[in-house]
């Protein structure tokens, strides 16, 4: 079993001492990441591919919202998190 996480564009999730971004959708089945490395790579619904050591993500989309969701397949002990987003200034 995986861990299943809803991302957009521009987000950031943490594994371990690394971190993917979502660079671009490319398709219904296919969108482009960036690691922490510089790597880019691009991910499917059709395979996995290893983003950092020992963790592998495939997409998973979501054809009802604008988000999609990355597959998370990984040892239970790296910590995986979606970073929180930026805080809505108050309204003066």
């Amino acid at each position: 079993m995986g861990l299943t996480i809803g991302v957009k564009i521009g987000d950031v999730v943490d594994i371990a001492e690394y971190w993917i971004a979502v660079l671009s959708v490319d398709s219904r089945s296919s969108a482009t990441l960036i690691a922490s490395d510089g790597e880019k790579a691009t991910i499917s619904t059709a395979y996995e591919t290893e983003m950092a050591p020992g963790v592998w993500v495939r997409l998973c989309p979501d054809p009802a919202r604008a988000r999609l969701r990355l597959k998370f397949v990984a040892p239970r002990h790296i910590p995986i998190t979606r970073r929180p987003g930026p805080v809505a200034e108050p309204a003066d």
